[in-house]
């Protein structure tokens, strides 16, 4: 949604939209991620920085997610100017996590800055930068909870949460005894001159630990399952507590191999499409395809925005989904939905006999490469399965046949056409043929 104009002042209605968002939804919702009300907006959004980066572009979007779209008419108040136009990006088709680049690309915008939390995903093509708030963190308190998990010989990856990026300095000024600590880096703008790659730690060996800095997040979960074969650790700054979470990764994975299971017993698998933003995400879906069909599966291609139960109950005669998103979108819990989700990396396992890692791939995009696998041809038996299709129908037309009830009956020329009456009038409070109306509307 759109809740900016691009003549560049607020109207009306955008006023009253983002009223209602500051009184009935509170500014922090998630845990890990604004759960303290911003005090100072200008350092928090760091506002400078995007004052200096913005100049450049005549037309900018600005992308807030629910929870910090309260502090957009300040933001914007502050970043207006005469020679540029910004737009406020909110309610995003997919997760607020992921640049909404195709909103963006609507406006005809030259660049997006993203606010809030952000998986890093790889951005299309716009020019964007990152902005993920600051929110406080006892740094002293930090490094000596890690110090006091870790040896001085230890191997060690710290990962901080994006909201607590910007202590990197100073933690690592006060490990400076740790020579083996590297820190998982950020990118802070995308698609710039300046931007660079983006630059993962790598060690010498496997033998590492993980630090996590952050509270209870999709982002967590993430880094649990994708480092199966190392300790993970976690440190909640808004808590002070430091605990080991990789005794939670195999509770994980065998919920999530369960769906492996059902994967391989379904004959309709529909591809779920859980972004628009992402980099190779086309290529992506055709690896899908490829897959499903490989095994001689059905499948249909389905986007309907941000997943949920009552959306899904609609594809019935799917039998389970693979959703294509981002690395933290994509571990979606279905335990809730009718039929499972599964991820690229688990459907492959199911599909095409991918052997099961210890380390998780949650990042679809490695499937294209770091992490390729061939998929098999199976082309010469494609002639046999020709036959077997002319011999009974599709299995989707089976599914709706087989349903006891197929719709309303049409019944033409069948019954007399009914006839047509003055519906009543008003509205469902107070009708003009209700003499007393709702007892609602009277006064107490």
């Amino acid at each position: 949604a759109v809740v900016s104009t691009q003549s560049g002042h607020y109207g009306r209605d955008t006023n009253y939209i983002l009223r209602i968002m500051s009184e009935e939804s509170a500014p922090c919702l998630e845990a890990d991620l604004a759960t303290d009300c911003v005090q100072d907006v200008e350092a928090y959004f760091q506002l400078n920085e995007c004052r200096e980066w913005g100049a450049q572009f005549g037309n900018v979007a600005l992308q807030f997610p629910d929870h910090l779209l309260a502090y957009s008419t300040q933001v914007y108040n502050a970043l207006i100017s005469p020679t540029r136009n910004i737009h406020i990006l909110a309610d995003t088709n997919y997760g607020a996590c992921c640049v909404d680049e195709v909103a963006a690309q609507r406006l005809q915008t030259e660049a997006i800055i993203h606010f809030g939390h952000s998986c890093n995903s790889r951005v299309l093509s716009l020019p964007t930068l990152f902005v993920y708030g600051r929110q406080p963190v006892g740094v002293q308190h930090l490094a000596d909870s890690f110090k006091r998990t870790f040896a001085q010989t230890d191997t060690v990856t710290v990962v901080f949460s994006p909201v607590y990026y910007h202590c990197k300095e100073q933690f690592i000024l006060l490990v400076t005894g740790y020579p083996n600590v590297t820190v998982h880096q950020l990118q802070s703008e995308q698609n710039t001159p300046d931007c660079g790659e983006a630059v993962s730690p790598c060690h010498s060996g496997e033998e590492y630990a993980v630090f996590y800095v952050g509270g209870e997040s999709l982002a967590l979960t993430n880094c649990i399952l994708t480092n199966g074969s190392r300790s993970v650790w976690s440190y909640n700054p808004k808590t002070t507590e430091t605990r080991l979470e990789s005794k939670r990764v195999n509770k994980m994975l065998i919920k999530r191999f369960s769906n492996i299971e059902k994967i391989k017993k379904s004959k309709i698998i529909g591809i779920l499409v859980g972004t628009l933003g992402i980099k190779n995400f086309t290529s992506i879906i055709d690896r899908m395809k490829k897959v499903i069909k490989s095994a001689d599966k059905k499948y249909y291609v389905v986007s309907i925005g941000k997943p949920n139960p009552p959306k899904l109950a609609n594809f019935a005669e799917i039998g389970a989904f693979v959703l294509v998103g981002c690395p933290e979108n994509s571990l979606l819990d279905s335990k809730e939905f009718y039929q499972p989700i599964v991820t690229p990396y688990e459907l492959e396992i199911a599909c095409v006999d991918r052997p099961w890692e210890i380390d998780y791939i949650s990042d679809c995009s490695t499937l294209l490469d770091s992490n390729y696998i061939e998929i098999p041809d199976n082309s010469d038996s494609a002639d046999v399965r020709h036959v077997e299709m002319f011999k009974s129908l599709d299995i989707a037309t089976n599914f709706l046949h087989d349903r006891t009830w197929n719709g309303l009956q049409q019944r033409l020329g069948m019954d007399e056409p009914a006839v047509l009456k003055q519906g009543q009038k008003g509205i469902a409070g107070f009708y003009e043929d209700e003499l007393e109306g709702d007892s609602r509307m009277k006064n107490p």
